[in-house]
């Protein structure tokens, strides 16, 4: 598969083009960014073939199989959508659009035109919510009535963490359309079910203190801060919180899962220095569940990436597997644009302050 990658920020360096790299089916053919530097240097580390400024030359100029789009929230649309134009299979970096009119357009257009698409919604591969799914499909805990999701990072104490805690360019919702959107898809993924209502709250991070959305001073800020409640189709009750202006310590960022059903709860908690996934049932000491391929949780050790996302470099990487799929190989399954799709209705309704989504 000769593939593209449009954007060339640390972020696909640490996701998108180890990966590819190592896909005995990929042939990384070309990679865009706007000033052409940050290409540059991706393209010679990475042994890309060729490097462009414009992404609509790009798609031109070079033979394509597929694209990946790891760029600002406001492009997505723009960018899938031309690449979808030329029958090119498309991985996007969630969320996947601005609102969830672009993404069920951008979903629309995939559609008609048969293209390979999927969203990065990377935690589902995470073998604890793997797990979590697994038990709750086999009513281990019972019938789940209460859900506890947050995900939570301290790199927004300094001020918005760049475009990403714009309005213009990141959404309303900043750290919801950020971290918020993995937890929401994530909750609907363990529970193959979808939300279907919400009351949600924005907050913004100014003089050391948390405001609402009608006491923020500038325009252009994103939330930094949001909590929200959810009803699932079949009644199960959420609550969601996600920040990054939350002080982690060590730890650089948290995910804290708790479910509870009418035989017990499970609790997954996951940072960089490691996971712990345990349950009880009822009036039972809570036990550990050992998982492969996941470091204990060890708190007076040094943090690390490989100990919160270590099946990154594997075949497990919804990029890998979005190849994958591209040529046959369909074992696994993708985060596709219907669940972007699903995850930017939650964020359009927390940030209209609507209650039902559409």
């Amino acid at each position: 598969m000769k593939i593209g990658i449009v954007g060339a920020s640390w972020f696909a360096d640490l996701w998108y083009l180890p990966v590819l790299n190592m896909h005995e089916d990929v042939r990384l053919v070309a990679i865009c960014s706007q000033s052409g530097e940050s290409a540059q240097r991706m393209a010679e580390k990475y042994e890309v073939e060729n490097v462009y400024t414009d992404y609509q030359r790009m798609m031109e100029e070079e033979d394509l199989d597929g694209i990946c789009i790891v760029t600002p929230n406001d492009t997505h649309r723009e960018i899938a959508l031309a690449a979808i134009s030329k029958g090119l299979h498309v991985m996007c970096e969630k969320p996947m659009a601005m609102n969830a009119e672009e993404a069920k357009e951008m979903l629309d257009a995939a559609s008609e035109m048969g293209v390979v698409h999927a969203i990065n919604f990377t935690y589902r591969e995470h073998p604890a919510i793997q797990k979590l799914r697994e038990l709750v499909k086999e009513d281990f805990i019972g019938a789940v009535h209460e859900l506890n999701f947050e995900y939570s990072g301290d790199y927004g104490l300094d001020g918005p963490p760049g475009w990403r805690g714009t309005v213009s360019k990141g959404g309303i919702g900043g750290v919801l359309q950020d971290l918020g959107s993995h937890i929401i898809d994530a909750a609907q993924y363990i529970l193959e079910d979808d939300i279907i209502k919400v009351n949600g709250s924005l907050f913004f991070y100014e003089d050391g203190k948390l405001v609402d959305y009608a006491e923020k001073k500038s325009e252009d800020q994103a939330a930094d801060s949001v909590s929200l409640l959810a009803d699932f189709s079949k009644g199960t009750k959420a609550s969601f919180y996600t920040s990054w202006v939350t002080p982690q310590g060590n730890k650089h960022q948290t995910i804290d899962i708790k479910l509870h059903g009418g035989k017990g709860s499970l609790h997954l908690f996951s940072c960089e220095l490691g996971t712990s996934l345990s349950y009880a049932k009822g009036g039972v000491q809570w036990q550990q569940i050992e998982l492969e391929g996941l470091s204990p949780l060890e708190w007076d050790q040094p943090p690390s990436e490989g100990k919160f996302r270590p099946w990154r470099l594997t075949d497990k990487n919804e990029v890998w597997k979005w190849i994958d799929h591209i040529t046959g190989k369909r074992e696994n399954q993708l985060a596709t644009f219907e669940s972007g799709l699903s995850v930017q209705k939650v964020i359009d309704a927390v940030g209209s302050g609507e209650t039902v989504l559409r």
